[in-house]
């Protein structure tokens, strides 16, 4: 059985094109942020929501959770329309959305998953319980009850994670579930996720940027871009594609972007090119059938440029690539 089915949903905002520094200022625009997506995500499954800020991953959950409504489309969760059973689907969800004001800030992190927990009508025993499990779980006993004000901001992120599962729900949506948490905890939350899949029988919708994460915990991803789902697979279906084919990562020095736009790169694949975070060198990424011959041009490019190669990486294709394939450009965190 089908946990969520979304069908055509579309979803346009009016917003002000920015001019210079001033914002909300110039003509008006619309703005597609769902564009006729279709979805379904089977019962105990972790479905991955993959695509770039402004993808319009965050939208889908908006509208799959009714806190917005669609311009066009309807979707079911749990069995229960959007639309006409709204708070039946609230019931069946629990919700992670990204942002620091999903918390209230002058209540202390026991306090608000206290209060949440009463909008669900978790029986008073019953939560005090799980509340003090979920603050074991996300490490935060000791901060229990100070303000949440007083928190850092991955503390907020981990009792907003908290929150989602206090009302114990079989569908669980999570937005960008690791996003500002170190590497060690972020590895804590993966773990949890999983647990709640696995041992729970959680069914997951899971919104992120970050290709090792949906690699990591997904059995299904979709891969979304403007509003639309470009392609959707299990990470081993998607990169398949891509099967005869190599990723090529290349840092070069002494040649400018300019230099590098100008010559006509191997035509076999989509390059992408751009500065390393230091804005010291260029950074040259491809997907190729032919690495050998590929790799040769490019050398003679760069050396009748009198630049220099600082490393090579040639890697069978990541989720990034299968992104690229699809769009045409990189997916950039």
């Amino acid at each position: 059985m089908d946990a969520i089915v979304a069908t055509n949903l579309t979803k346009v905002f009016l917003s002000k094109k920015r001019i210079g520094r001033l914002p909300f200022t110039g003509e008006k625009v619309w703005t597609r942020a769902l564009d006729g997506l279709s979805l379904s995500v089977k019962e105990g499954e972790i479905m991955g929501i993959l695509g770039p800020n402004g993808a319009g991953k965050t939208t889908l959950i908006k509208i799959l959770s009714t806190l917005i409504i669609p311009d066009y489309g309807t979707a079911k969760v749990n069995g229960y329309d959007i639309l006409k059973e709204p708070i039946k689907v609230r019931e069946s969800l629990g919700v992670m959305l990204t942002g620091e004001r999903t918390l209230y800030w002058k209540l202390t992190g026991r306090e608000n998953l206290l209060y949440f927990s009463r909008l669900y009508h978790v029986p008073n025993h019953l939560a005090r319980k799980r509340i003090g499990e979920l603050l074991a779980l996300m490490g935060l006993e000791e901060k229990a009850d100070e303000l949440v004000e007083n928190y850092s901001s991955g503390q907020r992120v981990r009792l907003n994670f908290a929150k989602t599962l206090v009302n114990d729900a079989p569908i669980v949506f999570l937005d960008e579930p690791t996003m500002s948490l170190d590497p060690q905890f972020s590895r804590h939350i993966r773990n949890v996720i999983k647990n709640l899949n696995e041992e729970k029988g959680k069914t997951i919708l899971l919104a992120t940027q970050n290709m090792l994460e949906a690699d990591e915990l997904c059995h299904r991803v979709a891969i979304v871009d403007q509003g639309r789902i470009v392609a959707t697979g299990s990470p081993s279906e998607l990169k398949a594609k891509l099967s005869e084919r190599k990723s090529i990562k290349m840092i070069i020095r002494n040649l400018s972007l300019k230099e590098i736009r100008a010559e006509n790169l191997p035509n076999d694949a989509e390059w992408t090119v751009s500065e390393t975070d230091d804005g010291q060198s260029i950074l040259l990424q491809a997907i190729v059938g032919n690495e050998d011959g590929t790799l040769s041009e490019i050398v003679n490019m760069v050396t009748r440029h009198n630049g220099e190669i600082l490393s090579v990486t040639v890697d069978e294709p990541s989720l990034e690539d299968v992104f690229l394939k699809f769009t045409g450009r990189r997916l950039v965190g």
